[in-house]
């Protein structure tokens, strides 16, 4: 049978998907061996099953359920971004969305795909359009660095924070401020970019500029939110809500350890792994990365007892990570999610007419 070359670009290209996930996943399993072998070398299994004996269950599964709330007020607040409102963007949508989303990032948390299977998986349960959710994810990335730069400016005056986290948390700071200065421009400003826009799309074929001109409406609209005081200032309290529960686990998670630190040390800790969570590494739900941080953050705080960081490490880790499988498996099978995506069916045309933005 002859095949063209256009028959053989996809075959190649699922071999070299193939052979980069194997590498992927070669590395990924070398660093936890050398983590296991670090680890298994400063600490006995012993001392750490001692160290977990101590830990107050009560106080682990209030955790627990803080995370949970974390979750719902991060899928509540993507809601909030959609404006106005729409009757078929229900909360059970944008939950399930978030969940599925989260779960790709955990799985795959080097590419950072989990924003892409969350637009997927609205669009799927309620045709909004994709480019508009990215548009307010775009958003909402902003308004997490803009919160997590708030949360480091209110911890300065009370403690001496690491070199690393003031020169990074400046850096992120200018990049959250320009970011949003820029949002809010192109949110007050639609009808000139749109003219614009037009205006520079005419060089292109007019089958693809009236697609990109779509697009860019489309993404557009994703912002609008900023146009309402109303929902800016609902987004605006729900990131600190998330912000203030995000700090919550760790501080309770101390308590259950019986570690004399309290919420400084706890906004301390969150920063750090918020930091780290951003670093492109190959294993899942970073893996390693994770427990490093907190332990290194621990070592700062004065705790010499390595089996007992370990172990708080490991606790936090995993009150993060199972909601995340758990939820994010259910919300697979709720989306009829896979793992290589089916093409989806064709957006439908937006109005010329911009005034609903």
């Amino acid at each position: 049978m002859i095949t063209s070359k256009r028959d053989e670009q996809p075959s190649g290209r699922s071999a070299s998907r193939k052979i980069f996930s194997w590498l992927n996943a070669l590395v990924g399993i070398a660093l936890i061996s050398w983590g296991l072998w670090y680890i298994a070398r400063e600490i006995t299994f012993s001392q750490i099953a001692a160290a977990m004996s101590l830990a107050n269950v009560s106080l682990i599964l209030l955790a627990l359920l803080v995370i949970l709330s974390t979750q719902a007020a991060k899928a509540w607040r993507w809601q909030l971004l959609f404006h106005p409102q729409e009757e078929k963007l229900t909360f059970s949508a944008v939950f399930w969305a978030v969940m599925l989303g989260q779960l790709v990032n955990t799985a795959v948390s080097f590419l950072r795909l989990g924003e892409l299977a969350r637009v997927y998986a609205l669009y799927q349960q309620t045709n909004i359009s994709k480019i508009r959710a990215l548009g307010t994810l775009v958003l909402e990335k902003t308004l997490e660095l803009i919160t997590l730069v708030v949360t480091l400016a209110v911890l300065i005056p009370f403690v001496i924070v690491p070199v690393f986290m003031t020169e990074r948390g400046f850096t992120i700071g200018i990049a959250a401020a320009v970011a949003f200065f820029l949002l809010y421009l192109l949110a007050y400003q639609t009808e000139w970019v749109i003219r614009a826009l037009r205006h520079l799309l005419r060089l292109l074929p007019p089958a693809l500029a009236a697609r990109l001109l779509r697009w860019a409406i489309s993404g557009l609209e994703g912002l609008a939110a900023l146009r309402s005081k109303r929902a800016l200032a609902q987004a605006l309290g729900t990131s600190l809500l998330i912000g203030l529960l995000s700090v919550i686990t760790p501080w309770l998670l101390f308590l259950a350890l019986g570690l004399p630190y309290g919420l400084v040390e706890a906004t301390l800790i969150h920063i750090v792994t918020t930091l780290a969570g951003a670093i492109p590494v190959p294993t899942p739900a970073k893996l390693g990365v994770f427990e490093a941080a907190v332990m290194f953050m621990l070592s700062q705080f004065g705790l010499d007892n390595t089996a007992l960081a370990f172990s708080y490490a490991i606790i936090f880790h995993l009150l993060i990570v199972l909601p995340q499988v758990v939820f994010g498996a259910i919300a697979a099978s709720r989306t009829n999610w896979q793992w290589r995506a089916q093409p989806l069916p064709p957006e439908a045309p937006l109005p010329q007419s911009t005034h609903s933005l």
